[in-house]
């Protein structure tokens, strides 16, 4: 063996005879380069590695094995007296064809500072690097699946990766609630060969009771399949006719793996990995891979079905809401008239009746003008709410007092609930900047609400606030109280407090809503605190001049 050319000459190298049987037997490859690149010796594991007899491989210089030029690691210039081992990864031909990654750890020998010889050990990096690239794609098609929620774009994008360097056909197939396997995606770098799939799919549909090791079996039972090696003995047992056999035969397939999508458990589909190259026949570590590729769709697209469903009832929701909204601005409209007119009718029959001295019939008219009044002030509500969600409600904003907003607000309320006792507390305060009949709006829900939902109380608390830049009006009532599971709701439309025996108040559940809305025109603040059965205080706060520091 160390009498290869070159060698012998030396008797630099007799001193390794004694170890010509460790080097020859050595696991890892091991060669040697001359001061020209000329390969002088390479024991068993180097040429088994690679596929060559020694006199292919010994003898030739070493560029004609490596596929990057820049990678070869015969070049003198890198190395220097007394330096250690030099790692290069670099790409090497195998006598096949095939191409093997290979960590190359080199080192120089001199005889008096003239470079001489290249010792370089071998190993095989080949698992490692597709590891590497594998894991690396994985992360790229994670990125690529989740930043979407269009699935076919995600799928495009994905399969580019993988088509055709893992996979010369990647195959999805998603099992829906017909019980029938849907073909979702095909891929293949020639588009031709897609169109001519897709069509025989289709006078072909995958059968859920095929045999064991088929597509539809593996859908059927959950179970992933591992082809390393297709040979014509697996092609008689898995095709179904004499037809499928002959184009399965035309396709070169080496090897495949069919794994199943899961969800919970429950299988949702298939992914087929189809290799037409007799260099990349799946193994182990490519079958981890695909499950957890698989993992990862299934997830995909049961993430987007998820999405489209709740975009869907979103959508459906935004729609109602619209026709209600439709619904709202048109009958507030149509009844506002004529209520006006019926009011106007009311007061003069009262009025008429007053003269007659008919107090009877006199009294109910002042009744039926209250009830319109309230029929009034519900249509108001209506109108607020559409305008609110049309971005139309106007606001006036001027300097008023406060306090004297609050002063006529209570007297007038004061004398339409003799039941109740309404006290104020008012704070000295500058005049604030605002629309005072929305403020006012604001403080009659508060005082109208604190009526209505303290039955048997009679005090009710109004009071109000001031520092330099901010005032905050507050209505206290001692009555049923509002439970704390309830809380989260006091601000929306249509939601309304209820009492013992789920008795619901009087009313469309509005008032704190358009208050709400109000109060965030004037970039202030509305909340409350309430105990059950303790009764409620509602308050808002908002800037004197009209705008937050």
């Amino acid at each position: 063996m160390l009498s290869e050319p070159g060698l012998e000459k030396s008797g630099t190298f007799r001193w390794l005879e004694p170890f010509e049987d460790f080097l020859e037997n050595s696991p890892e490859g091991i060669h040697l380069l001359d001061e020209n690149g000329i390969i002088l010796f390479a024991n068993k594991a180097e040429l088994r590695m690679l596929g060559y007899t020694k006199e292919e491989y010994v003898g030739h210089h070493v560029s004609e094995f490596h596929i990057d030029p820049s990678t070869v690691e015969f070049n003198p210039g890198r190395f220097s007296i007394n330096e250690n081992v030099i790692n290069l990864e670099t790409r090497l031909k195998c006598k096949d064809g095939s191409v093997k990654d290979v960590l190359t750890s080199c080192n120089a020998y001199f005889e008096e500072s003239t470079f001489k010889r290249l010792r370089c050990f071998s190993r095989d990096i080949t698992h490692l690097k597709r590891s590497e690239n594998l894991l690396r794609f994985l992360n790229h098609a994670g990125e690529e699946l989740y930043a979407s929620h269009d699935t076919k774009e995600a799928l495009d994008k994905t399969i580019k990766l993988i088509v055709p360097h893992f996979a010369d056909w990647v195959v999805i197939n998603e099992l829906r609630a017909d019980g029938f396997a849907h073909l979702l995606k095909m891929a293949h770098a020639d588009p031709g060969k897609v169109k001519w799939a897709e069509k025989y799919r289709e006078s072909h549909p995958v059968d859920l009771n095929e045999r064991r090791g088929s597509l539809g079996w593996a859908m059927r039972t959950g179970e992933a399949v591992l082809y390393s090696e297709i040979n014509d003995s697996n092609i008689e047992e898995g095709a179904m006719d004499d037809e499928q056999k002959e184009i399965l035969r035309q396709l070169s397939i080496q090897s495949v793996m069919i794994v199943p999508m899961k969800i919970k458990g429950r299988v949702s589909g298939v992914i087929s990995f189809i290799s037409c190259n007799p260099q990349n026949k799946y193994n182990e570590s490519d079958f981890s891979f695909a499950k957890d590729f698989t993992n990862r769709i299934a997830l995909t697209l049961e993430n987007t079905r998820l999405y489209e469903e709740v975009k869907k009832d979103i959508e459906e929701r935004i729609e109602i809401d619209k026709k209600k909204d439709e619904f709202i601005s048109i009958a507030s409209h149509e009844l506002k008239t004529p209520v006006t007119s019926l009011k106007a009718y009311t007061q003069i029959l009262q009025t008429t009746f007053d003269e007659d001295k008919n107090e009877k019939a006199s009294a109910m008219f002042a009744k039926m003008d209250k009830q319109i009044d309230k029929l009034t002030g519900l249509i108001v509500d209506l109108l607020d709410v559409t305008k609110i969600d049309k971005g139309e409600m106007i606001f006036d904003f001027e300097k008023f007092d406060v306090n004297e907003l609050i002063t006529e607000i209570a007297e007038e309320m004061q004398r339409t609930a003799p039941k109740h006792k309404i006290k104020l507390k008012l704070s000295d305060c500058k005049k604030i900047k605002g629309d005072r009949n929305r403020i006012g709006q604001v403080i009659v829900n508060f005082i109208s609400n604190a009526i209505k939902y303290s039955p048997g109380k009679d005090k009710i608390i109004v009071s109000s606030k001031c520092d330099d830049n901010d005032v905050i009006i507050s209505v206290k009532d001692f009555g049923i109280g509002i439970p704390k599971t309830e809380h989260h709701h006091i601000f929306k439309r249509f939601y309304r407090v209820s009492g013992k025996n789920n008795y619901t108040f009087p009313g469309l559940g509005l008032g704190l809503y358009i208050s709400s809305e109000i109060i965030k025109r004037h970039r202030g603040e509305i909340s409350f605190q309430s105990k059950e059965g303790k009764g409620s205080t509602f308050y808002f706060e908002i800037p004197l001049r009209g705008n937050k520091k």
